[in-house]
């Protein structure tokens, strides 16, 4: 009976050192410092600890790493938590008054627990972050690099010019003085149609009468240009047609009578302008030169065009003393603006 009892017995003590190895090896292994804390705290907090530690190991699954050390350190009224884990640290205040004595080592276990899962969480995020991408340039990082996405462009906008106009207009050639109203509306860096409307008066001497012109043209033109640094080249073909007023005052002595007409003229016209930017703001729209950013521009513009529906004013039916035909030519100086 002696030997197995002698047998047993020592079968449950190899059981239970076994088994407090096995508990040893599970259990965190962490330095926990409590510095000046009462009695009810600090002969508490260490198994406290370390069973809040353990809970959230096991929670974490098998990337667990437990802290490097806690330090407590107790004050009047508060206890100040240090958690070093992987060379990093964190700090922590809790107040002690709004806690009963048998509470407080617990609170004091959490707050240690939310410590090192912060620590945690703050090193998976940067070990899943990407790398950054490396600042030297090479050939095959450069092949295997998105090109970047162009930059979003606004619409075109539309494009008041304003200016002074001169021409010469007619048989024999009148020298006219008036103004422009422009609109220009750019579909693009070189497409850009264009309406305008003049206005214009002047006078011609001749050996019989003086004649009094006044015409009123609209016109429609098509322009293609291109921009090079602060000044934009544009050409393109259209038409105008108008309404022109003549007054007779026949000379003195000259036994003739005075008239007035009044009729249609019009006919295709070529127009060439350069506009020259007065601010080097790049073009946001990508559009004509014209459609910068409220970027206003001094522009000189010539036409030249032939007229295709006549204005005739006779004299005893037969001699010519002035008539609306031929070619005819302008020049503007122009301010454009974009709108």
């Amino acid at each position: 009976m002696r030997g197995i009892g002698a047998r047993t017995f020592g079968v449950i003590f190899l059981f239970g050192v076994n088994a407090r190895a096995e508990a040893a090896a599970t259990e965190p292994g962490f330095r926990t410092q409590v510095t000046d804390c009462p009695e009810e705290i600090a002969s508490r907090l260490p198994a406290v600890v370390k069973l809040e530690i353990d809970v959230l190991m096991r929670e974490r699954g098998p990337t667990r790493v437990p802290p490097d050390s806690i330090a407590f350190r107790c004050e009047e009224d508060s206890a100040h938590i240090e958690v070093t884990m992987g060379g990093t640290s964190r700090i922590s205040n809790v107040d002690l008054r709004a806690l009963s004595s048998e509470h407080r080592a617990r609170a004091l276990g959490l707050a240690a627990a939310e410590l090192v899962h912060s620590i945690s969480s703050q090193a998976r995020a940067a070990e899943g972050a990407p790398p950054p991408p490396p600042t030297g340039p090479s050939s095959s990082e450069g092949r295997d690099r998105a090109p970047l996405p162009a930059p979003r462009r606004s619409s075109p906008r539309p494009v008041l010019l304003v200016g002074g106009l001169a021409e010469l207009l007619g048989k024999p050639a009148a020298l006219l003085f008036g103004g422009r109203l422009g609109l220009s509306y750019p579909l693009g860096r070189v497409v850009a149609p264009a309406m305008s409307v003049d206005g214009a008066l002047g006078s011609i001497r001749t050996s019989s009468a003086e004649v009094m012109i006044q015409t009123a043209t609209a016109a429609g033109h098509i322009y293609f240009g291109t921009t090079t640094g602060r000044v934009r080249w544009e050409v393109g073909p259209g038409a105008g047609i108008g309404w022109v007023h003549l007054v007779g005052k026949p000379a003195a002595g000259s036994g003739l009578v005075g008239d007035t007409v009044a009729a249609m003229w019009g006919g295709p016209e070529l127009r060439a302008r350069i506009a020259y930017f007065t601010s080097n703001d790049p073009d946001s729209s990508g559009a004509s030169g014209f459609a910068r950013v409220r970027s206003p521009a001094l522009a000189l513009e010539l036409g030249a065009g032939f007229i295709a529906l006549p204005v005739r004013g006779l004299l005893d039916g037969s001699e010519r003393v002035y008539s609306v035909e031929g070619p005819w030519a302008s020049v503007c100086a122009e301010v454009g603006l974009g709108l």
